[in-house]
């Protein structure tokens, strides 16, 4: 009898392997199951950065090609909330552009307690000046409030703490009760449901890094996505059409994608030996790309 339980088990075990493509975490068993073009899940582990901050890094077999992600699960319940980041901690943009971990340490220097951050809007130039895609609030100032191209949802943390992601016209509607806002590009989740509409193109069809972001339905959790890519050994990246998928299979209720390519960044904070900030993933960009904004998980103030 204990022979056959113990075989019952370990093909029971198998069996769940086989089904979810090789995933052990329960993200990416759910990812895997509801994105076909992945293959097989070569390394997913989960742990704790810091309280309210869950990480998953995974390995997968993505259109036969190898993929890197990072996703950090953000339960805004903590002591903890999403703050914009812009160059040299300032509550404006368009002056310069600086990396994810300069704008770390600068916030850091003005008083912030920072944990993760990653990069933010897409940007381009005009003249000696950056501007950003989309909407862009810091510390409750508004400091661009138009759209660009394909930007016209915004993700947004109110002054109640809670995370959000609408359309412009949905954000007009309670932008004053808004401390901290970024534009995007598609809408990759409405509602709990894959998007399934966007701009055929070369950003959306080909493989590139990615950096996008998702809400839970009660507005308490925060996804933050980051898909390596350009490497062709290490990392490929991915297709929106199948981020939108990635999105629903997580549990998002609502998802944004921002900016990727070589701006595709994510770091966090290490305080020994000295107070520091790392990059998590591998940038397509050697050394990491200077952006014109980004966000951060903050301790509460």
């Amino acid at each position: 009898m204990l022979f056959l339980s113990t075989l019952f088990v370990s093909c029971e075990g198998k069996d769940d392997e086989v089904a979810h493509k090789g995933a052990k975490t329960a993200m990416m068993k759910s990812i895997a199951d509801n994105v076909p073009y992945i293959q097989s899940v070569e390394k997913d582990e989960q742990y704790d950065l810091f309280d309210g901050i869950k990480i998953t890094d995974a390995l997968f077999t993505y259109c036969t090609k190898p993929t890197r992600m990072l996703i950090a699960e953000i339960d805004l319940n903590n002591n903890i909330t999403i703050a914009t980041s812009a160059p040299d901690n300032k509550n404006e943009v368009g002056k310069k552009l600086q990396t994810i971990v300069e704008q770390a340490e600068r916030a850091e220097e003005g008083g912030r307690k920072v944990y993760l951050g990653i990069n933010g809007d897409y940007y381009s130039q005009k003249g000696s000046e950056w501007i950003p895609g989309g909407v862009f609030y810091k510390d409750g100032v508004a400091i661009k409030t138009e759209i660009g191209y394909e930007a016209d949802n915004i993700f947004f943390i109110k002054k109640d703490g809670t995370a959000h992601i609408a359309t412009l016209p949905e954000f007009q509607l309670i932008a004053s009760d808004v401390q901290s806002a970024i534009g995007g590009w598609q809408r990759l989740v409405t509602d709990g449901k894959a998007t399934g509409t966007f701009t055929v193109n070369d950003n959306s069809m080909m493989f590139h890094p990615r950096t996008f972001l998702g809400v839970s339905k009660d507005n308490r959790k925060v996804y933050f996505f980051v898909i390596d890519g350009r490497q062709p050994e290490y990392s490929n990246g991915m297709r929106v059409s199948d981020m939108m998928l990635l999105c629903e299979g997580a549990g998002c209720y609502q998802a944004l994608n921002i900016d990727g390519g070589g701006s595709t960044t994510m770091v966090k904070r290490v305080e020994s030996p000295s107070l520091s900030f790392e990059i998590m993933n591998v940038p397509s960009d050697n050394p990491a790309r200077p952006v014109i904004n980004g966000l951060q998980v903050i301790e509460k103030e």
